[in-house]
């Protein structure tokens, strides 16, 4: 058997989903917000998505609108007056380098305690180890060791072209979610957030086809009853890839009704999260480091004349230049803002693996490995 590619599923999927509409109405939901009031919808116990005219303390914001004239994200700035900013991109298996390079970076004495920490797609299930330090390093090796020592998952397209929302289960990636993020994680996370240090990460909100911005610290020292389940509930939306993995329902208020939006992969529609203001609120004083789970550079390799050849090509090159554009456009608006800004990304010549949607055990070790080294030396690719 060929070893399965992600551009072989998006093929199998865009089939299996066109006779899906065929033969069945299963999923059909009448439960999704209406758009009228979209901008109302408040999970249980906790406020809106946009941010209320008062003083009370949000727990999500729209990512592609900016906060109300006058008003600012706020957060403290570390003991020495600046604030040390990470953000953990998207990239699914290559996850493996970003959290890799977290270790290395712990290990060359020269890690900061950052004071805002954004993560999407595979990069938020990293963020809330990284916002709490180096002691959670061990965490973070044991749950990727775990994850990169499983088999390939059985990939079930019949039951997609039946209607079901996906061709993999989501419960390897929901157990290890469940192995970071405990009560006592929660705890932590709250203690960090009263000081004023920020952990958020992003998910996509497909009914609204709107990018949204979680502040777990929020979260995690509000009073809302079922928090745990809630925190580890974004963080499976966060990195539920559309149609291989199930997206997630979250239950909201509205207007009085109750209601739920469907999310999905933060990296449908951003792989960088920054602040709700962008990076208006942060200080002259402000160094930013970005960690780019994936490759940015263009790599040779010669492509067969089919269409299974060409959409396995495509697919990875449409992907990368999404990253592009988006770290382009970061880059220009650190230029603008003057502050100190890193990227480290996987280098262009590191190995593709045979699998490209689940990598195999040996290449993710070998990526995770090659992260550490490359925390430990300090590659960042690109500094101003």
């Amino acid at each position: 058997m060929l070893p399965f590619s992600a551009a072989r599923a998006a093929l199998v999927i865009l089939s299996t989903l066109a006779l899906a509409g065929c033969v069945t109405t299963a999923g059909v939901r009448d439960s999704a917000v209406p758009e009228a009031i979209a901008d109302m919808a408040a999970v249980p116990g906790a406020l809106a998505t946009t941010v209320p005219a008062t003083d009370a303390e949000p727990i999500r914001y729209w990512g592609d609108a900016q906060l109300e004239e006058g008003k600012s994200f706020k957060f403290t700035p570390g003991p020495d007056g600046a604030v040390d900013f990470l953000s953990l991109s998207g990239g699914g298996i290559n996850g493996a380098y970003g959290a890799g390079f977290l270790v290395g970076w712990t290990q060359s004495g020269e890690r900061p305690e950052f004071e805002v920490v954004t993560g999407i797609s595979v990069g938020a299930l990293i963020a809330p180890m990284a916002f709490l330090g180096p002691s959670y390093d061990g965490r973070l090796t044991e749950v990727f060791s775990s994850l990169a020592s499983q088999k390939s998952p059985n990939l079930n397209f019949i039951s997609a072209a039946l209607g079901a929302p996906s061709i993999a289960s989501n419960t390897p990636v929901l157990k290890a979610i469940r192995r970071l993020i405990d009560p006592g994680t929660v705890t932590a996370i709250a203690v960090e957030h009263l000081k004023g240090r920020r952990l958020l990460v992003g998910t996509t909100n497909l009914d609204a086809e709107r990018p949204v911005i979680w502040d777990i610290g929020a979260i995690a020292a509000s009073n809302i009853p079922d928090r745990l389940d809630l925190i580890q509930q974004i963080l499976l939306a966060s990195a539920a890839v559309p149609g291989v993995y199930p997206p997630v329902l979250i239950d909201v208020r509205a207007a009085g009704g109750k209601f739920d939006e469907l999310h999905v992969d933060g990296g449908v529609t951003q792989q960088i999260v920054l602040l709700p203001d962008g990076l208006d609120s942060l200080p002259g004083r402000a160094n930013l480091y970005v960690v780019y789970n994936g490759a940015i550079e263009p790599s040779s390799e010669p492509v067969n004349v089919t269409s299974l050849s060409v959409l396995e090509r495509s697919i990875p090159t449409l992907l990368k230049y999404r990253g592009r554009g988006d770290i382009a456009i970061l880059t220009n608006m650190v230029e603008r803002s003057g502050i100190n800004y890193r990227l480290t990304a996987i280098p262009p010549n590191f190995p593709q693996p045979q699998n490209a949607l689940f990598g195999g055990p040996e290449w993710l070790a070998a990526l995770y490995q090659y992260g550490v080294e490359s925390g430990s030396m300090g590659a960042w690719h690109r500094s101003n």
